[in-house]
């Protein structure tokens, strides 16, 4: 992961590279524990959050568990530490003891920061945006699906945020048994194809929901709004103030499943870039909600980038599969501008979803098509 990010920045201008470095160590000292032995050198040991699930990697393992038990294991550490400085006079082991025993009582700003990654001087502007934080879980201050959605739309000022979060809040929680029954064994297929690349996954998922009854009709046709409705899963177009996001898919304790999408992007007027939208929203709904994500997903925005390749893998071939696109494309007989007229309309796609299904399909082309094609991905 480090190195890929290392050679990423390196690509970068100096000044964008520069800073991406920063970042990266900042990542590093935040999620290695060796990086904490402050004077002394130990092998690397991370601790990361991946949704409701944790790793633990060192030079010689790797393991994924259970946030829960992560914490859990953590927590023994500590106390173990704890009760090895307990009774010494030194300033640093008193303070460590004294901060130990205290680390639940941050105050709701601190909170505040730790959830979203906010510098503390936004989080004092935009604090107020967040009525719902308050003492449950038997006094302490947790965060939830408020706090998730500023965080992954990342540092915004109040009159950006503000929107945002009252949206989160306005929803309701709804019951999804049907699609709760969908995600199971959504489940399984992932877990068979865990090794495989994300598209891979995604084109898997997609094969395996398009097999189910009801989801396709005669036509081959897929109806995302549709499918998501009858899940119970309410679609609601909002102005979202940001230009860069599509939609926000929720889900949580106290709010969703939905999916609120950015009246504010271009889905007003490309039925097919919405569709595209809403199939990428239900690959989240069905198997990131229990695993990869936290409560809140924003396409646009700062969610893990497999996870977003394997959704847009999904909603690609959910719509148009790319075996059924190369076969019908080239059953136009080179008349590549009727045929992409044609499928764009059967299947309710863009062009760019329907030149990349095509160009996937690696079928026989000529090159005056394989242009044709290459510039309906770029539309």
């Amino acid at each position: 992961m480090l190195a890929e990010a290392e050679a990423a920045a390196d690509l970068l201008p100096p000044a964008e590279a520069e800073f991406e470095h920063e970042q990266i160590e900042a990542y590093r000292s935040t999620h290695d524990l060796a990086e904490s032995l402050q004077g002394a050198v130990s092998p690397p040991l991370w601790v990361v959050r991946y949704g409701s699930m944790g790793w633990m990697a060192s030079n010689a393992a790797t393991a994924r568990t259970s946030f829960s038990e992560v914490l859990k294991v953590l927590t023994h550490v500590g106390d173990f530490i704890a009760r090895r400085l307990d009774g010494l006079s030194d300033p640093r082991s008193t303070q460590a003891v004294r901060t130990w025993h205290e680390r639940d009582g941050h105050d709701r700003l601190r909170v505040i920061e730790a959830a979203t990654g906010y510098p503390p001087e936004l989080v004092a502007e935009v604090e107020a945006v967040f009525p719902s934080l308050d003492e449950r879980d038997g006094g302490k201050l947790v965060s939830d699906e408020l706090l998730a959605a500023a965080r992954l739309v990342g540092p915004q000022p109040l009159t950006t945020l503000r929107p945002i979060v009252e949206a989160v809040r306005e929803l309701k929680k709804f019951k999804t048994s049907g699609l709760d029954r969908l995600a199971a064994h959504a489940a399984e297929v992932i877990g068979s194809v865990a090794d495989e690349p994300p598209f891979a996954q995604g084109h898997e998922l997609a094969g395996w929901l398009r097999a189910q009854p009801s989801i396709a009709n005669g036509s081959g046709r897929v109806n995302p709004d549709e499918l998501l409705r009858s899940w119970g899963v309410p679609v609601v177009d909002v102005a979202l103030g940001l230009p860069n996001v599509d939609a926000i898919g929720c889900w949580g304790p106290n709010h969703g499943p939905a999916v609120l999408l950015n009246s504010g992007r271009r889905h007003a007027s490309n039925v097919g870039r919405k569709r595209a939208t809403l199939a990428h929203e239900i690959c989240h709904l069905l198997v990131d909600r229990a695993t990869s994500l936290p409560l809140v997903e924003v396409l646009g925005g700062r969610t893990a980038r497999h996870v977003e390749q394997r959704a847009r893998a999904f909603a690609a071939e959910l719509l148009l599969p790319r075996e059924l696109a190369g076969r019908l494309f080239l059953s136009f007989d080179g008349d590549d501008d009727r045929a992409a007229k044609s499928l764009r309309a059967r299947y309710g796609v863009s062009s760019a979803v329907l030149g990349w299904q095509v160009r996937n399909a690696e079928i026989p082309l000529a090159p005056a098509s394989r242009h044709f094609i290459e510039r309906l991905i770029g539309e």
